[in-house]
């Protein structure tokens, strides 16, 4: 028997079979696909979970109890938006520089909240170390330490660093707040580098001698002429330093300061308290002109003890044994608005810190080179200015004329620097780099300043 198959219907048959096909096909294909997006899913939701756990996902999860946060710290957090981050070494380069950037970390500050404290940032070398003690127990709060190290100076701030934070009554202090990072030109390499910080803070010290008498500080001891940085004649790069300790703190707030200006005691909670207990000291709303926080700077006669409030400071000013910083130099470099009102107003232990002057870097206070408490936005120091070439700091203020900044001054607080009046005196080696670097500030600096930040004829340099 012989069966007719029509022509029509094999060929429909054959369509049916290969849409079968390709649909099974692509089932197949979607489920893959979903697989792999699941897969993916929770690759990101298990690196989401090690980023929560700790800063760094390379880090395994950090067995320290949660820092608990004031009532204040909070409040000023959620006021400020800003975020909370840990301190971490990092080798960075920065320009010609290497930086190793919290090389040695303080123990209270490496993990403190944003709105916690007020960092105070500084630089120098190991021989400025003598001021590190008092610098700390006075801020009580955290400090970027931003150290040149050129050659074999590097092994001599190794050996400052151990014996600060070993061999002071205040080494608790310094431990706790204090973070050393260091630099050095790229052709100037030392011949050891630490790899980590347990490798820095294994350097080899000693605080007291084979008679158990205690060693002199190993910065007192060391001949300037000797260090490396003098016999390669280099010059210090003033703000490079600066730069490096700004940027890397973990707080809103910083005192951009030099390591030989001391505080006022009290200075960090009292600027904090002032922000918590009026929100408009802040220039928080938009079209508010950006805004700093300057302390009045005095120096003192040899001898004189550092005082720790304005009623300890009024009897040295009056006495003639502390007068207004550089007022023999350069009288108009450090004189805040209002000075002799500043002066004049009475102030008790507990007085809370206020705003008592406000001016811009116009007019008598064009060539004014305050030290302020800042949010760590205004303009970065210029680098190509050494502490030879001096005017390290006005190029800084000329942007931040031109750029419209309010100096609010705080009473009472102060700084008070270093015991030792400044006097005029003549460097010819400093005259001849002041005088180089002015010429090169007007006709290379200010123009380019003048395309950035705009222009201002009242703004000086």
């Amino acid at each position: 028997m012989v069966v007719q198959v029509n022509k029509r219907s094999v060929l429909l048959v054959l369509l049916v079979l290969l849409v079968l096909l390709l649909v099974s096909r692509n089932l197949r294909q979607a489920q893959q696909l979903a697989a792999a997006h699941e897969r993916r899913q929770g690759q990101q939701t298990q690196a989401d979970s090690l980023t929560l756990l700790d800063i760094s996902a390379a880090e395994p999860p950090s067995t320290e109890e949660p820092r608990r946060l004031s009532a204040r710290t909070q409040e000023l957090q959620a006021l400020l938006k800003c975020r909370n981050r840990r301190l971490r070494l990092q080798k960075l380069q920065h320009g010609s520089y290497w930086v190793i950037q919290n090389l040695v970390m303080g123990r209270e500050s490496q993990r403190m909240a944003c709105a916690e404290s007020i960092t105070y940032t500084t630089n120098g070398d190991y021989t400025f170390f003598d001021n590190l003690e008092t610098v700390t127990e006075r801020w009580l709060g955290p400090i970027s330490f931003a150290i040149h190290t050129p050659g074999y100076d590097l092994n001599a701030t190794l050996d400052a660093i151990q014996y600060v934070r070993n061999c002071l009554p205040g080494s608790q202090l310094i431990s706790d707040f204090v973070s050393f990072h260091i630099y050095f030109s790229n052709e100037h390499m030392p011949e050891y580098v630490p790899r980590d910080e347990n490798d820095a803070l294994n350097w080899p010290f000693r605080c007291v001698d084979e008679g158990g008498s205690p060693l002199p500080p190993p910065y007192a001891a060391q001949n300037r002429t000797a260090m490396y940085k003098v016999q390669a004649n280099l010059t210090y790069p003033i703000n490079v330093g600066r730069n490096i300790a700004r940027g890397a703190v973990n707080t809103h707030f910083i005192f951009a300061c030099d390591i030989e200006l001391y505080p006022s005691l009290g200075l960090v909670d009292q600027f904090l308290d002032m922000v918590q207990r009026n929100h408009s000291v802040l220039a928080l709303s938009p079209g508010q002109q950006p805004r700093v926080y300057p302390l009045p700077v005095f120096e003192l006669q040899d001898g004189e003890r550092v005082p720790n409030d304005k009623a300890e400071l009024l009897p040295l000013l009056q006495k003639g044994r502390a007068q207004l910083f550089h007022a023999k130099v350069c009288t108009s470099c450090h004189k805040v608005p209002g000075y002799k009102d500043w002066i004049n107003r009475t102030a008790s232990v507990a007085d809370d810190l206020n705003l008592f002057s406000m001016t811009v870097r116009q007019g008598n206070y064009k060539y004014w080179e305050p030290f302020y408490i800042s949010d760590n936005t205004e303009p970065i120091f210029d680098e190509r200015v050494t502490w030879e070439g001096q005017s390290n700091k006005r190029i800084q203020g000329y942007a931040m004329c031109l750029l419209g900044y309010e100096y609010h001054v705080l009473h009472p607080a102060f700084l008070v620097h270093s015991p030792g009046i400044k006097k005029p005196a003549r460097n010819s080696v400093r005259a001849k780099y002041a005088k180089e670097m002015t010429r090169f500030i007007k006709t290379k600096i200010e123009p380019e300043y003048r395309v950035l930040y705009g222009k201002n004829k009242n703004c000086m340099t």
